[in-house]
């Protein structure tokens, strides 16, 4: 019996996560990711010599009012110019009650962008939500 509770117990937590991550993971929409600003499009490839990267989303009633939003720059893998998964940067916003949309952007690097691969993390209140990839070739 205490094995029949156990496994209903976990199955319960189970479900109540994978619900709790798909409402989560609705915070964002129109993620658009681009060497222009303002840009309609996604890019996932960009030139070492790209000036700046862009970022922006739309944000959903999931992101209350008072929110720490979180854009996180991470070099996933650059072979060797930087540790995997290094973080570049990140930027904190917070969220007021008008706002429903975030921009952000990252500067290349004096020396260029190493070629490699790449992802912007979108997270609230600490808890990454959307993570977008992105190469420099």
């Amino acid at each position: 019996m205490r094995r029949v509770h156990a496994a209903l117990r976990a199955l319960t937590f189970g479900a109540a996560m994978a619900i709790a991550s798909a409402a989560w993971s609705a915070v964002f929409e129109n993620i658009i990711l681009s060497a222009s600003q303002d840009a309609e499009t996604s890019e996932t490839t960009f030139s070492p010599e790209t000036a700046k990267i862009y970022v922006s989303a739309d944000l959903t009633d999931g992101v209350k009012s008072g929110s720490k939003v979180t854009i996180s720059w991470i070099a996933v893998d650059t072979g060797g110019v930087a540790p995997d998964n290094y973080k570049i940067d990140e930027v904190d916003l917070q969220i007021n009650m008008i706002e429903n949309h975030i921009d952000g952007d990252l500067s290349r690097p004096n020396s260029g962008w190493p070629v490699g691969t790449y992802k912007v993390v979108l997270s609230v209140d600490g808890n990454p939500m959307e993570s977008t990839d992105f190469q420099v070739r």
